[in-house]
């Protein structure tokens, strides 16, 4: 089937997604723009600071999407997290893996934001899980799997961007950075200053800085990429011996794809990463450190020496739960 699609999102995705795709139609629509605290102990109140402006920016899209659809006709939204992407006047589908919320303050907290959450999820038509249905051996833990579920949930099985295009594992070493500033940088300068401990190891450093020109003098035997494209990561990542990353759910479904070792990092203060990168150390998936107290050296063999198991699942499914929306 060929279908016509159009794209909606803030400029600096846009700009990295036309890189991929194109020949699509992009058109702005105003993100969330939340801001983030240098200091991750003050991550969930800076949050909740801006719950307001959150709401409102729900209440915005959802009037936009009321307006495209005035002069356009979508057979099918697919929202990636917006919350105000819903419509009656076509088919609408929520995608997230984290239905369960965890605030940081408790289980009456996380309860309220649940009620909320689930109230607008239950305004789409379906909402889709990038996870495998099995109650124990699946990747998001009770951040995909809570007791309660929307009515309306689907399991799609896990999705990555990434290909193994390599049968050689044995390659250098793969720092990919990402996710927002100020904490970015922070996690940039840390693992700087401990490079130079790391011995006999080729190093392939992923800044994730689409836009900057700037570069970092080499010293070291290490390769420093600003930004990297879906082709060459397929490569790097493959050949990859060790991955040291964030412990965010889109990259860790890249390393279950990919079957590769990894060193978790979350990033201070985000609920959901510290309790990914627990959960998969507890089922002996990756081994996981506290930005405080990464060792590089150390946790490089650690790593080295580690029998993580991998999770085994299907990254096709989500073709299944396509077709069927699809024929609707």
């Amino acid at each position: 089937m060929n279908f016509n699609v159009t794209i909606a999102g803030e400029p600096p995705t846009i700009s990295i997604l036309k890189k991929e795709f194109p020949n699509i139609e992009y058109i702005p629509l105003k993100g969330y723009r939340i801001k983030y605290p240098k200091n991750g102990m003050f991550f969930v109140l800076k949050i909740i600071s801006q719950i307001p402006k959150i709401l409102r920016a729900i209440y915005n899209e959802n009037r936009w999407i009321k307006t495209q659809l005035k002069d356009r006709r979508w057979d099918l939204i697919i929202s990636d997290n917006r919350y105000g992407l819903y419509t009656e006047k076509t088919k609408t589908v929520f995608i997230t893996h984290q239905i369960h919320i965890i605030s940081g303050f408790g289980n009456i907290p996380d309860t309220l934001l649940q009620r909320i959450v689930y109230n607008k999820i239950n305004k789409f038509n379906m909402c889709w899980i990038p996870d495998v249905q099995d109650e124990i051996y699946n990747i998001g833990g009770k951040l995909s799997h809570p007791i309660e579920k929307p009515h309306h949930t689907k399991f799609i099985g896990p999705l990555s961007r990434l290909e193994n295009i390599s049968n050689q594992a044995n390659g250098p070493i793969l720092i990919l950075l990402s996710g927002p500033e100020p904490q970015r940088t922070v996690f940039e300068n840390i693992l700087l200053k401990q490079l130079n401990r790391i011995q006999n190891e080729k190093i392939i450093f992923v800044r994730g800085l689409p836009e900057s020109t700037t570069k970092i003098k080499d010293e070291l035997d290490v390769e420093f990429i600003n930004f990297i494209d879906v082709n060459s990561l397929s490569k790097i990542m493959s050949e990859a011996s060790l991955v040291i990353c964030r412990s965010g759910y889109s990259t860790i479904m890249d390393l279950i794809k990919l079957n590769k070792k990894a060193l978790l990092i979350p990033t201070p203060g985000q609920s959901e990463q510290l309790y990914l990168a627990h959960h998969l150390q507890e089922m002996h998936r990756f081994i996981a450190r506290s930005q405080e107290t990464v060792s590089l050296a150390e946790d490089i063999k650690t790593c080295r020496n580690s029998s993580t198991t991998m999770l085994k699942v299907d990254f096709a499914e989500y073709k299944n739960a396509l077709r069927e929306i699809v024929e609707l």
